[in-house]
C-alpha cells in the first residue's frame, strides 16, 4: 500500500511537470524533458539517482516525429519511436560502468533539454542556467523523486556545479577529494548529504576529460555505498 501510493505520487509528479511545461512559453521551445527515467528498463525502487544540469540535445533527437516537448521519463521514453544517438547510448554505457549491476534512474536539476547549458541555454531559454527561475520547482520535484526510490546514493556529475546546486538544496557537506594518483591530482569527489543520503559530485563523465586513474578512483569511492 505504501509502495502504491508513491507510484501515484510519481505519476502525479510528471503530470505536474506537463502542466507546469505548457504554463512557461520557453519551455515549450525544448525537445524533451526528464524526470524519473530508469536506465535500463523499469524498476519500482532504484539504487542510485543520477542528476544532471539538463537534458542535452542533438540533432539525431528531433528526428523523432511526434509533438514535442515529448519527454523521457518512467511512463514514456521518446527514444522507443525514434533514434538514441551516439551521445546518448555512450553515456548509457558510462552509467554502467561507474555503477556497475546498479538499478538506476536519471533525473536533471532543470528538466527541459537545450543543445549545450551555455549560449544554448540562454538562447532558448532567455537566462542563463544560474538565474533560471524554475530551479525550486524541480527542487520540490526532486524531493518527492528520492522520497519514492530511497536510493543508497545521488549522484552528479560536474564538480564545479557543486557548491551552487549545494546551496540550492541545503545539502550537508562530508569531504572533498582529490586524484592522488594522477598527476594532476584534481578534485574529482565532492561528497554532500541530502536527507541522509549521500550526494556526490564527480567530474563530468563525458565532458570532464577523466584520466584513468581518476576513474578508478571514482568508481571505487562511488561503491563503498552501494
Amino acid at each position: 500500500m505504501i509502495y502504491e501510493s508513491s507510484r501515484v505520487a510519481m505519476k502525479a509528479a510528471l503530470e505536474k511537470i506537463r502542466d507546469y511545461t505548457q504554463q512557461h512559453a520557453e519551455l515549450l521551445k525544448s525537445h524533451h524533458f526528464l524526470f524519473n527515467a530508469p536506465l535500463n528498463g523499469p524498476i519500482n525502487n532504484a539504487d542510485v539517482v543520477i542528476i544532471g544540469l539538463n537534458p542535452g540535445e542533438t540533432a539525431s533527437d528531433w528526428l523523432y516525429e511526434g509533438s514535442t516537448p515529448t519527454e523521457e521519463s518512467s511512463e514514456y521514453d521518446f527514444h522507443s519511436d525514434s533514434f538514441r544517438g551516439k551521445s546518448s547510448n555512450r553515456w548509457i554505457t558510462l552509467c554502467n560502468e561507474y555503477l556497475p549491476n546498479s538499478r538506476i534512474v536519471l533525473s536533471e536539476f532543470f528538466f527541459w533539454s537545450s543543445s549545450d547549458i551555455k549560449s544554448g541555454f540562454r538562447d532558448r531559454f532567455g537566462y542563463s542556467f544560474k538565474k533560471c527561475p524554475h530551479l525550486e520547482f524541480c527542487k520540490e520535484l526532486n524531493s518527492e523523486l528520492v522520497l519514492f526510490h530511497r536510493p543508497k546514493l545521488i549522484v552528479s556529475t560536474g564538480t564545479f556545479w557543486a557548491e551552487f546546486m549545494a546551496k540550492k538544496y541545503d545539502l550537508d557537506h562530508v569531504t572533498t577529494l582529490n586524484c592522488e594518483s594522477d598527476e594532476c591530482q584534481r578534485r574529482i569527489i565532492v561528497h554532500y548529504e541530502w536527507q541522509s543520503i549521500p550526494f556526490i559530485f564527480t567530474p563530468h563523465w563525458t565532458s570532464g576529460f577523466v584520466s584513468k586513474a581518476e576513474k578508478q578512483e571514482i568508481k571505487s569511492y562511488l561503491s563503498d555505498f552501494l
